[in-house]
């Protein structure tokens, strides 16, 4: 039977879903508050263009963070009751590692030959995260230097003023102020790929192999911390 993988991302604005079957990849986007309103009529949707459904899915991918607490949870849950019901496996992968990946794939960074990637986040109002990653020739898979920050954004950007060496990738699809944390002239992903790209997520969980369900929710991590 034929290898059927759904990609899911629930964690911004924007439901993403991406069916990979038969060395084709069927993906799609739908911008909705309640995703689980449209999760399933997506998926079913990309789902039949490969000639599957549901029941069919032996492997799902989904994003685990960060990103709205309500939404992350929704991918897991579908992610985790395929998986109880129907056998499936899951990998996930968080939007840091799905944006570092898609910058590292792309030829504008491979031109620039910088071994180093900043992934930039809207969080909340003026607050932003940002990863930075080891990347280039050497590496296969873009390795983080550290944990994600969350910064305000004069402090985001004091940040990356003061770092070197490095290309920027962010998701302009849910703030289109973000590359504006950038200072004059830094090497930053074309617009094609300054989004979450469906057919990404299932490519950067399965490279990066993680199966934990685990959410990365990162604000309410920091509220605990302060309230301690």
């Amino acid at each position: 039977m034929e290898k059927v993988k759904l990609g899911l991302c629930t964690s911004g604005s924007r439901l993403k879903i991406a069916v990979a079957a038969g060395g084709k990849v069927f993906q799609a986007q739908k911008k909705i508050f309640n995703q689980e309103q449209a999760l399933f009529g997506l998926a079913k949707r990309e789902l039949a263009k490969a000639g599957a459904d549901l029941g069919s899915v032996d492997t799902v991918c989904a994003v685990r963070g960060p990103g709205r607490f309500t939404g992350i949870r929704i991918s897991l849950t579908l992610a985790g009751a395929l998986k109880a019901m129907a056998g499936a496996e899951v990998y996930t992968a968080t939007l840091f590692e799905i944006l570092a990946l898609q910058a590292a794939s792309d030829k504008d960074f491979k031109k620039t030959g910088l071994s180093r990637i900043a992934v930039l986040l809207h969080a909340f109002k003026d607050e932003y995260f940002c990863q930075f990653f080891a990347a280039g020739a050497k590496l296969k898979l873009p390795k983080p230097e550290g944990e994600p920050l969350w910064l305000k954004s004069e402090e985001l950007k004091a940040l990356l003023a003061a770092e070197t060496g490095y290309y920027a990738i962010g998701d302009s699809e849910e703030d289109a102020a973000v590359y504006g944390l950038l200072p004059a002239g830094r090497p930053r992903a074309p617009k094609a790929v300054s989004k979450v790209v469906p057919a990404f997520i299932i490519k950067a969980a399965m490279a990066g192999g993680n199966k934990t369900l685990k959410p990365l929710y990162l604000k309410p991590a920091k509220y605990e911390l302060e309230n301690k």
